[in-house]
């Protein structure tokens, strides 16, 4: 094994932070201490993860079939993901079985999939049916899936839970054969572990949630893209396939097409190629992907949705700054916290570790996902400076879009939201196992000074919450 990949000393140094972060708060606030299964089942994921990211690591580097292997375990993990969070349910909010704690958006697509599949067995308008219940045809894409599914197969809510892990495994899948472009072998399987063991991945997937599908979409015209510039015989269907994802993402999150097709001309247009034919053909594709949005948009009537969001962003800002705080019991009035959230908004969300209300259930229940991405990432920053260093414009889709679309998130405040910054995880972690694979001197005592300032910033931000609410 390479001495600089992830070894059991880096598996060391990730736990004892880990730990130091949960028992410090566990011995500060022992009146706020949140549940002990929830506790300790989120301090042993914690564990699993970088014990496992080891095994994964240390097998699998040479193994053959890994594709395969990266698959199934990957729906194995992700099945298991979906019973613990129903276990969650069970014990601490059984009222929103069989979906998952605090549930409200996941039960409005049930009864939206419900209305699609009824209209869909009485020949009637499925357009029709969803406008009763969503304002916007930008949230009928996921609702659509659901009908379909519940039409063919019955409204089970179990089945869409296993359609989204079917689709997450696809998308560890799709990581690992982007990373393998952008990147080397060895730097792309630890893509793909590190993909399919993420417990903010893992918590998502078993949501009853449009997130995971996206994912998969987002990823899948990243894929394409690639495709496009590397195969040439298939250029002109391939640009067709990623123009109907567009279509399809416009039913999901209107503004991340705009986005999307920006990151796809600028990878095609910016790839370094000393091939003549490419060059032209790059800017002809380009020039179609332009038409083709606009053709799309104006097909499908989202122009005007485009339009509303950019006019509604000039107040984006401190309207959903103001709604998400109140949901998290975080007020902004003082905003002496606001500029670290919007400086360090690629590491942001925090944990919550603290449990002092009711309606902070479904926020502390996952403090896994943040310890593991707050301390890991800065592997990504090492991965981010190296495409920087090395001029590796193959990296410019995936790097573009993941940075702009957390920008886009720090500007309207709400970088600190799980569900929204949950969208540019998949590429991060490319440029994690990047920077876990390249050789850095002084990586570790770097790491370790890292991990000594998330330690302070993660109970600076509790305490921020104990403070807001006059706690302390």
């Amino acid at each position: 094994m390479h001495k600089d990949i992830w070894n059991i000393q880096h598996t060391n140094i990730a736990i004892v932070f880990s730990l130091a972060v949960i028992f410090l708060h566990a011995i500060a606030f022992p009146n706020y201490l949140m549940p002990f299964i929830i506790l300790s089942t989120g301090t042993m994921i914690i564990f699993f993860f970088f014990v496992l990211l080891n095994y994964y690591n240390r097998i699998w580097q040479g193994c053959t079939s890994f594709t395969t292997r990266l698959f199934f375990h990957s729906l194995g993990y992700r099945i298991i993901g979906i019973a613990l969070l129903y276990m969650l349910t069970y014990f601490y909010d059984p009222a929103n079985l069989p979906m998952e704690v605090k549930a409200l958006d996941s039960w409005n697509y049930h009864r939206s999939g419900c209305m699609v599949a009824d209209a869909l067995r009485e020949d009637r308008s499925v357009t029709m049916a969803l406008a009763r219940i969503w304002k916007s045809e930008t949230d009928y894409g996921f609702a659509t899936i659901i009908g379909y599914i519940y039409f063919l197969f019955g409204k089970n809510i179990l089945l869409i839970k296993l359609f989204n892990a079917l689709f997450s495994s696809l998308t560890v899948v799709r990581i690992y054969q982007i990373a393998q472009i952008t990147h080397d072998e060895r730097s792309a399987r630890l893509a793909g572990i590190l993909t399919m063991l993420m417990p903010a991945l893992l918590w998502f997937n078993g949501f009853f949630l449009k997130e995971t599908i996206l994912m998969f979409i987002i990823v899948n015209i990243g894929f394409l893209t690639y495709k496009i510039i590397l195969k040439r015989k298939l250029r002109i269907i391939n640009t067709i396939l990623i123009l109907l994802h567009f279509g399809v993402v416009f039913y999901f999150r209107v503004v991340l097409a705009p986005l999307l097709i920006a990151c796809t001309i600028l990878q095609i247009l910016g790839y370094r190629t000393s091939n003549r034919n490419y060059k032209i053909s790059s800017v002809l594709i380009s020039v179609l992907f332009v038409v083709g949005s606009f053709v799309v948009m104006q097909q499908l009537g989202m122009d005007k949705h485009i339009e509303a969001a950019i006019e509604a962003s000039q107040d984006q800002f401190g309207n959903e700054l103001s709604d998400t705080s109140k949901k998290r019991g975080v007020t902004y009035a003082a905003a002496i916290i606001s500029p670290i959230l919007i400086a360090a908004a690629i590491i942001t969300p925090f944990p919550s570790l603290l449990n002092f209300d009711k309606e902070q259930l479904g926020i502390y229940a996952h403090f896994q996902n943040e310890i593991v991405r707050n301390g890991m990432y800065f592997f990504v920053f090492l991965g981010l400076f190296n495409a920087y260093k090395t001029k590796n414009k193959a990296t410019l889709f995936v790097g573009g879009f993941a940075l702009i679309y957390i920008m886009i998130l720090a500007a309207s405040g709400i970088s600190f939201q799980d569900r929204f910054q949950i969208l540019a995880l998949p590429f991060l972690l490319i440029f994690m196992a990047d920077g876990i694979a390249k050789h850095y001197p002084k990586r570790t005592k770097h790491w370790i000074h890292y991990l000594s300032v998330i330690f302070v910033i993660i109970l600076c931000w509790n305490l921020f919450k104990l403070s807001n609410r006059g706690l302390i």
